[in-house]
């Protein structure tokens, strides 16, 4: 059974040029039949208060958008995030991810509890920001790292000083083993 978390927000990443697929916006892209945020959609919204797109777009079905700085990577996305949602939490999901998977998600939100600011994963002993769970704390953290020009996602959970709770990868693993909800659309190739 879903349960919807009215203290959780999802962000959608989606900001990236995708100058690989000659353009085009990823969220746009179709995998089996529906866009790629559509299929996002799906996953998220039955889980969450609100969806939130960081990225150049005017408006979004189902979503309310947000700008985030043009050129500043994903942590501008996930600044812009943090400071438009009315939530505690802040899931923080890559916009080119069409096979999200929803028990993966609820394993990171059961994660949440009182003390911690960030719930991250690694896969292959790498971590994996743009899959991660974040509390409001982290702004404030997250303006320093933008002001003094440090664009690494990584280094949000790794190096920021966040109280972070790491899920292990055989966790995600025995709900989705290939862990194709973690896969991206980089090249045309990826999209089968």
């Amino acid at each position: 059974m879903i349960t919807r978390r009215d203290d959780v927000t999802a962000l959608v990443l989606a900001g990236g040029r995708a100058t690989r697929l000659g353009g085009v916006a990823k969220l746009a892209l179709v995998v089996d039949g529906e866009t790629i945020f559509a299929r996002q959609r799906a996953v998220l919204a039955p889980r969450v208060h609100e969806i939130l797109v960081a990225g150049p777009l005017d408006a979004i079905d189902g979503a309310r958008v947000v700008t985030d700085a043009a050129g500043d990577g994903p942590l501008a996305g996930i600044a812009a995030g943090l400071a438009a949602m009315t939530t505690p939490w802040l899931v923080v999901v890559a916009g080119d991810m069409p096979w999200l998977h929803g028990p993966s998600i609820d394993l990171l939100l059961d994660a949440t509890k009182d003390g911690l600011d960030a719930i991250g994963v690694r896969v292959g002993g790498l971590p994996e920001p743009l899959f991660c769970v974040l509390h409001a704390r982290a702004r404030p953290v997250l303006d320093r790292m933008l002001a003094g020009a440090r664009w690494k996602a990584s280094a949000l959970l790794t190096d920021a000083g966040l109280e972070v709770a790491w899920l292990h990868e055989r966790e995600l693993r025995a709900l989705d083993p290939e862990l194709r909800g973690l896969r991206d659309i980089d090249a045309p190739g990826d999209l089968t």
